[in-house]
């Protein structure tokens, strides 16, 4: 509830201060964020069910882009990188996602001083796996991340956003120890951020 009213008052602020509708979104960007995920986890573990329960976590991250804009038209390409812990456990094992990079393809269209977008591309997720009295093992797990947003001018050069996205993290297979084990999740990722425009 309160980043969303953070978020609420950041968009209201920066109504009066704002650049007009001829601004220009061309160019370079970088900023930061924070929000939320939400992940069911589907996991096994041998001979014992895995964890399955759902979980949630904050994260918070950095995002690097470029926009290229004709008329109202507004498309780029993003790289951000999220720091988070969402975990599921049972006696056999835990699983656990500390850390999410994407690279996805951004479009959308200006309505006054607001783009509003769709973004489509790939996260690759950390992943640790661990069974109980044997050991823990690590790796990046690609999977699809869809979604969009609104993103607003505030002022001279700084926009603020809030997005969501899904984010499949495939059910693969990884040996801890030896040990063969499967696991994945399906996340729902919200968050809000503000932009530096160069």
């Amino acid at each position: 509830m309160s980043l969303a009213c953070a978020v609420a008052a950041l968009f209201a602020a920066g109504s009066a201060a704002a650049q007009s509708a001829s601004q220009d979104w061309s160019g370079p960007y970088a900023g930061f964020h924070l929000g939320g995920a939400y992940g069911g986890f589907t996991n096994n573990v041998p001979a014992q069910p895995g964890p399955t329960e759902d979980a949630g976590t904050f994260l918070g991250g950095v995002q690097l882009g470029y926009n290229w804009q004709q008329g109202n038209t507004v498309y780029g390409a993003e790289i951000d990188y999220s720091l988070m812990e969402l975990r599921g456990s049972s006696a056999g094992g835990s699983f656990e996602e500390n850390g999410m990079g994407s690279l996805r393809f951004r479009a959308g269209q200006i309505l006054g001083e607001t783009l509003f977008y769709g973004s489509l591309g790939v996260a690759w997720t950390q992943k640790k796996t661990s069974l109980t009295g044997i050991g823990s093992s690590t790796d990046f797990e690609p999977g699809l991340m869809v979604g969009g947003g609104a993103e607003r001018w505030l002022g001279d050069n700084l926009s603020g956003r809030i997005e969501a996205y899904y984010v499949d993290v495939p059910k693969s297979q990884q040996s801890v120890g030896g040990v063969a084990t499967s696991g994945g999740s399906q996340n729902g990722v919200f968050r809000a951020g503000l932009n530096l425009h160069f």
